[in-house]
């Protein structure tokens, strides 16, 4: 049985692929486990092993256009709150200065950070994403309805079996997922340590800790077919915004490259 989990980056997929490995591990030995292969030959080969395997991918490196994706017999899409998930991708970005060993602009997205953190209403997170890509030299927040088109046509393409994060974080979705891939799914497993850098807060509506009245506009135009697609609602009123040093300023510092 080859299963088959995908996501765009920062949904839960890594969360998922520990849950569903601890599964697996329980009845297979020795299983052969692959992280985001993002070429036709990759699938091709992992689909040539004989037993079970995981394999998780992630949308975007992988597309609707890659045949070998509708071959696996567990086919699992995650997908999360779009706002949630922008979040948790502008932040994973300073991992990108670990990589490059790039100090000074290391510094400068944390100053950038932390202007944020200090007044979240007066300081736009749009703004802030765009810095913080600029500096790691990655594109600008127009990527992101281009990446919400490529899962809406994976989906089209694949209809894989649907699991909403937040669904996964409350275990309301264990018993459907359990049943659809015939493992006894349990709600919670432990990051391989190698992956543990991925893991942030583990909870769901951050964004309106982060989002003042500018992004909040920006969204709802940009991103807000694909929001209320997935079944999340807009909201547009504007709140006191107060952002967990913990799970941002603290959360990046792993990262620092000096």
């Amino acid at each position: 049985m080859h299963y088959l989990i995908a996501g765009l980056a920062k949904s839960g997929t890594t969360r998922l692929f520990s849950q569903m490995k601890e599964a697996l591990d329980k009845t297979s030995e020795d299983l052969p486990t692959f992280f985001e292969p993002d070429t036709d030959d990759a699938l091709q080969s992992i689909l040539s092993e004989e037993g079970s395997t995981l394999t998780k991918v992630l949308i975007g490196r992988v597309t609707e256009q890659n045949r070998p994706l509708e071959d696996f017999d567990k086919h699992v899409l995650i997908y999360r709150d779009p706002r949630d998930q922008f979040i948790s991708m502008l932040l994973y970005l300073f991992y990108d200065f670990q990589v490059s060993g790039d100090g000074d602009s290391y510094v400068m997205a944390r100053e950038a950070l932390s202007a944020k953190v200090e007044s979240p209403s007066s300081v736009s997170t749009i703004e802030l994403y765009n810095t913080l890509a600029r500096l790691v030299g990655r594109a600008p927040i127009a990527v992101f309805k281009r990446l919400h088109e490529v899962q809406r046509a994976y989906e089209a393409r694949f209809t894989p079996f649907m699991l909403c994060y937040e669904n996964l974080l409350q275990g309301d979705s264990l018993p459907e997922l359990s049943a659809y891939t015939g493992l006894a799914l349990e709600g919670d497993a432990e990051v391989p340590t190698e992956y543990t850098r991925v893991a942030r807060s583990r909870g769901f509506g951050e964004w309106r800790s982060w989002l003042n009245a500018d992004d909040l506009a920006f969204i709802d135009r940009e991103w807000g077919d694909n929001i209320q697609y997935l079944g999340y609602a807009l909201e547009d009123s504007q709140r006191d915004l107060a952002i967990d040093p913990r799970t941002s300023l603290d959360y990046v510092a792993q990262f620092d490259p000096r």
